[in-house]
C-alpha cells in the first residue's frame, strides 16, 4: 500500500534514500540496456549491416537464473530487460531470439561475457 501512495500523484513521496535507491536500480537498467543496444549497433558496424537476429538470455526460473546467471539478482528483472530489449530491436527489424542457457553452453558463454 506504501508503494501504490508513492506512485500517485499528490499523495506521500517516497522517502529520500528510497528514491536514491530507485533513481539507481533505473539507471542501472538503462545502462544495461544501452549496453546491449550498443554492442548490436557495433555489431551493425563491424558487419555492414544489421544482424537478421540477435539471441537474448532467458531464465525459467530463480532457481535456473541462480544456476546460470553471472550475478546476483532477480530472474524476473533479467527477464524484463531482456524482452525490453528485444522489443526495441525488433521495433528496428531485428529479429530476438529467446535463449536458455542451457540450450547452447558456447553461446551462453559468449552472451553471458559481453560486458
Amino acid at each position: 500500500m506504501t508503494v501504490k501512495r508513492w506512485e500517485k500523484p499528490g499523495e506521500a513521496e517516497p522517502p529520500a534514500d528510497v528514491q536514491a535507491w530507485l533513481e539507481s536500480m533505473l539507471t542501472q537498467h538503462v545502462e544495461a540496456v544501452e549496453a546491449a543496444l550498443d554492442a548490436v549497433e557495433e555489431m551493425t558496424e563491424t558487419q555492414g549491416h544489421a544482424p537478421s537476429h540477435v539471441d537474448l538470455l532467458y531464465y525459467r526460473s530463480q532457481a535456473h537464473y541462480d544456476t546460470y546467471g553471472r550475478d546476483k539478482g532477480d530472474y524476473a528483472i533479467v527477464n524484463a530487460r531482456s524482452r525490453e530489449i528485444g522489443a526495441i530491436l525488433e521495433s528496428e527489424g531485428i529479429e530476438a531470439r529467446f535463449r536458455y542457457p542451457e540450450d547452447d553452453e558456447a553461446g551462453f558463454q559468449r552472451l553471458a561475457n559481453t560486458r
